[in-house]
């Protein structure tokens, strides 16, 4: 070691934690825990991707100040380049060798590296790295912004990973995915329709799809996942009636299709009532000279309306209930999702894997 690029502080805190040149970080020291692992892939350029940032995101991420002027002050890089006495350190119970690091031209863009990760994950044992990665960029004080969250999490659910989602709620600490953000709470729960058209509406499915909705459901009510600060600035995602409505579709569906409509807890109706006492929250204004917004507020609402027509079946067209729900599909949500859908029909070039246009004529037949 060359002891002229030291000074004589530094170079005594540095002699503490070396040892035959492997640098030891201590628990009071280290800013995390152990660096997140990731698990093989179906595809050498994932692989890759994610080796690249466990080396030169993550780990940087948990050097002290002395070994972090080693990896990235190029006039210590000589100290890492000597293949006869390689530089590590040990985090836990893993040695890591050290590496010149260039803070531009080493380290990927995380932007473009999650929409990359998410073109590359096609089975379940990719997927399992979607948390650990989350982990290591909230270790690393790398954002994910929440339209970044929301394209993750709606594309777990398009691939009928609903599972990974409710996990990365649960390690909401770790991973950063929170319900405070409308767009997450409302992909969130719409991870639950999807999971109900992935099954065919078999039974196992549907009661999968249910269970799913009350689990994101229940985790709304958590402050960890929305604050009284997110209800100040943002609202309370329960007060929101397209995800309230999510929750009446996976109650009302599940009886209609398999408990003979009949709602003997009583959960149809109180998710119902539910919708009703937050129905003046409503935005169901729509950009007629924009299919694209015509599109998106279809994915928004066909559920909504799909899970009120399967409510009236259970509840009882003329009971009270069932009126203000007629009510509102009538003056509202009949005209709204039957002009969106013609008009994306019109301005989509023939195509029908839309997403709020293909599911509004997929439930059409849904428990007719």
């Amino acid at each position: 070691m060359d002891r002229s690029l030291y000074c004589r502080r530094c170079l005594q805190r540095l002699q503490q934690q070396t040892s035959a040149r492997t640098f030891t970080t201590s628990p009071a020291r280290r800013r995390h825990g152990a660096i997140p692992t990731f698990t093989p892939t179906s595809s050498p350029t994932l692989d890759t991707l994610l080796s690249t940032f466990r080396t030169n995101i993550f780990l940087p991420a948990h050097l002290i100040s002395l070994q972090k002027a080693l990896v990235y002050r190029h006039k210590h890089h000589r100290l890492l380049t000597n293949p006869e006495e390689p530089a590590t350190v040990k985090l836990g119970n893993e040695v890591h060798q050290l590496h010149p690091l260039n803070h531009i031209t080493d380290e990927p863009d995380t932007r473009k590296s999650i929409a990359e990760m998410l073109d590359l994950m096609k089975e379940s044992r990719d997927w399992l790295n979607v948390i650990p990665f989350l982990e290591g960029l909230r270790q690393s004080g790398r954002k994910v912004r929440g339209w970044q969250m929301e394209k993750i999490v709606r594309r777990a659910g398009e691939q009928g990973r609903q599972g990974v989602v409710v996990e990365m709620l649960r390690r909401v600490e770790g991973t950063g995915v929170r319900l405070g953000d409308v767009r997450v709470a409302r992909e969130v729960m719409w991870g639950g329709v999807l999971k109900g058209v992935q099954s065919g509406w078999e039974w196992d499915g549907v009661r999968a799809a249910g269970k799913y909705v009350e689990q994101c459901w229940d985790m709304l009510s958590e402050d960890r996942h929305v604050s009284k600060e997110d209800k100040k600035m943002r609202g309370d995602p329960k007060t929101r009636p397209e995800i309230v409505g999510l929750l009446l579709w996976a109650r009302a569906v599940k009886s209609v299709l398999f408990g003979k409509g009949e709602d003997a807890e009583g959960k149809v109706k109180r998710a119902a009532e539910m919708l009703m006492a937050v129905w003046k929250n409503r935005d169901c204004s729509v950009d007629w000279e924009d299919w694209y917004d015509a599109n998106y507020k279809l994915m928004m609402w066909v559920p909504v309306w799909h899970g009120m027509r399967m409510a009236r079946k259970v509840l009882g067209e003329n009971t009270q209930l069932g009126r203000s729900l007629g009510t509102a599909l009538t003056e509202e949500l009949e005209p709204l999702v039957t002009k969106a859908a013609k008009l994306v029909g019109e301005h989509a070039n023939g195509e029908t894997d839309r997403r709020g246009r293909a599911l509004f004529q997929h439930l059409s037949e849904v428990g007719k």
